[in-house]
C-alpha cells in the first residue's frame, strides 16, 4: 500500500464546490467522515513536451520541494529540467500518517511547536504497531474515498 496518494487540484476544487471536503492550510478534511489528512504540494508528470525523459519522471509524482532540489523549473502545468520539458498535473500528496503524528505530538507539552514540526516533516516520529494499524485504516479509507469520487 502506498504511503501517499496523489490528489489532483481539479478534483479537490470539485469536491470543495460540492461540499464534500474542507481544506484549511495544508489539511484536507473529508466532511462526511470527519477524517483529516496532511497535504503536500506536488505534480504528476503526464507527458513530454520537448526533449527526452532522461530523468525518468514520466508517470511519477514529485513534490514541489523535490523539484527545487532537482533544479527543475515549475510553472503552472509545466516543468523544465535541463533540456527536457514536461506537461504536469498539479495537485497534492495526501499523508494521513503525518497528521496522526501531529495529533499525538499536540498531546505533549509545547504542543503548538510540536504540531507544526510533525506536520511539516512526514518522515519524522516513527509510530508503534497500534499507530501503524490505525494509519493503515485511515489510508484505506482515503483510498476508498478517492476511488469512489474520482
Amino acid at each position: 500500500m502506498a504511503d501517499y496518494l496523489f490528489v489532483p487540484q481539479s478534483v479537490l476544487d470539485r469536491w470543495s464546490e460540492q461540499g464534500r471536503i474542507e481544506v484549511d492550510g495544508n489539511v484536507l478534511t473529508i466532511l462526511g467522515e470527519h477524517k483529516s489528512f496532511a497535504l503536500t504540494p506536488a505534480v504528476r508528470f503526464i507527458k513530454m513536451e520537448a526533449g527526452d525523459d532522461n530523468a525518468g519522471l514520466l508517470a511519477k509524482v514529485k513534490t514541489t520541494d523535490a523539484l527545487k532540489q532537482m533544479g527543475a523549473e515549475h510553472y503552472m502545468e509545466s516543468v523544465i529540467l535541463g533540456e527536457s520539458a514536461y506537461q504536469v498535473q498539479q495537485g497534492f500528496l495526501a499523508d494521513a500518517n503525518a497528521l496522526r503524528r501531529a495529533a499525538a505530538a499536540s498531546q505533549q507539552p509545547g504542543s503548538a511547536t510540536a504540531t507544526k514540526a510533525a506536520g511539516a516533516s512526514p518522515a519524522s516520529n516513527p509510530q508503534g504497531t497500534q499507530g501503524e494499524k490505525k494509519g493503515d485504516e485511515e489510508q484505506d479509507m482515503l483510498e476508498q474515498f478517492l476511488l469512489e469520487n474520482l
